[in-house]
C-alpha cells in the first residue's frame, strides 16, 4: 500500500458501541443482547454482589445486535470464518453518502420490490465510480438521513430499512475491484425477502438456492452491516483496518476502524 496514514489525526471507529444496560440496535426480531454475572458454584462474578471480581456470560446474536462482519458461510454449508477471509486488515477503502430512493429507476429485486421500497439503485453508485480511488478494496456506505437514532434502531414493523437493487449490486461485482462491503443498514437484503438473500448471494456469486461451495464463489469478499459513519466523517478515501476477533463462526462482532490519509483534508 503506498497511500500513508495520518498518524497525527486519532482514529475513528465506525462500529457501534453495544450497551448491554441499555438500548441497543436490533434486526429481525432477535433477543436482546444480555450479559450476566458468571456464577459457578459459590462464586459470582459481580463485585456489586460480594464477588472478587467482575466476569460476565455474555448472550447475544452478532447478525442482528449490532455491527458485524459475514462471510460468504452467511449463505452456504461450508465454514469459512471471517478472520480466515480477511488476512490483511488494513485496506484503502472509500466512504460515500447516499440517499435510498423510492422506486423510480429501472432497477428490480427479488422478491418483486413493493410500494414503500427505500433501495439504493445502480444510478447512484454509476454516479460515484468516477470518484473511486485507485486500489480501494473496501466500499463504505452512509446513507440518508444519518441520525445517531441508527445505533438504536429497532428494525421490523415500524423501522423498515432500505436495502440494495440487484442491479446495484451485479454492478458492485462487475464493475468494481470491491472486496469488502460495509452498509449502516442492517441487511443489504430486504427485511422479509422470503429467505431468498438475492443480494449477499449476487455479491458472493452464490446460485439461488444454493448452499454448496464452488470455484466460482468470490469467497475472499465479506459484508459488513450495521456500521454507523457519524455526520463529522467527510466522504473520501481512508485507510480501513477491518478488526475482526477470532472465532470460528459465519458473522462475528466487528470494529471497523478509519485512518485519515495525509494530504487528505478530512
Amino acid at each position: 500500500m503506498t497511500n500513508k496514514v495520518n498518524l497525527n489525526k486519532p482514529p475513528v471507529s465506525i462500529a457501534i458501541a453495544l450497551d448491554f444496560d441499555g438500548p441497543q440496535p436490533n434486526h429481525f426480531g432477535a433477543k436482546q443482547a444480555t450479559a450476566q454475572p458468571m456464577q459457578s458454584g459459590s462464586f459470582i462474578g459481580d463485585t456489586t454482589q460480594g464477588g472478587s471480581c467482575n466476569a460476565q456470560d455474555i448472550k447475544f446474536n452478532p447478525h442482528c445486535n449490532g455491527t458485524h462482519t459475514e462471510s460468504i458461510s452467511h449463505v452456504i454449508d461450508e465454514l469459512v470464518a471471517p478472520h480466515e477471509v480477511v488476512e490483511q486488515p488494513l485496506m484503502l477503502a472509500q466512504l460515500i453518502t447516499l440517499e435510498p430512493a423510492s422506486h423510480v429507476s429501472m432497477d428490480t429485486y427479488q422478491p418483486p420490490i413493493e410500494p414503500g421500497d427505500k433501495l439504493i439503485c445502480k444510478y447512484q453508485l454509476t454516479a460515484v465510480k468516477n470518484h473511486l480511488h485507485k486500489g480501494v478494496k473496501a466500499l463504505i456506505i452512509r446513507t440518508l438521513p444519518n441520525t445517531a437514532s441508527k445505533t438504536t434502531h429497532r428494525y421490523g414493523q415500524d423501522i423498515h430499512p432500505a436495502f440494495f437493487s440487484n442491479e446495484a449490486m451485479q454492478w458492485l461485482v462487475d464493475e468494481t475491484h470491491i472486496e469488502h462491503l460495509l452498509v449502516d443498514l442492517p441487511s443489504v437484503d430486504r427485511l422479509h425477502d422470503e429467505g431468498l438473500l438475492s443480494n449477499h448471494r449476487l455479491f458472493w456469486n452464490i446460485a439461488p438456492g444454493s448452499h454448496q461451495s464452488t470455484d466460482e464463489q468470490h469467497r475472499h469478499k465479506t459484508i459488513t452491516e450495521m456500521v454507523y459513519v457519524p455526520n463529522q466523517i467527510k466522504d473520501g478515501a481512508y485507510v480501513l483496518n477491518l478488526q475482526l476477533p477470532r472465532l470460528n463462526l459465519n458473522a462475528v462482532p466487528s470494529n471497523p476502524v478509519l485512518y485519515a490519509m495525509l494530504g487528505k483534508d478530512q
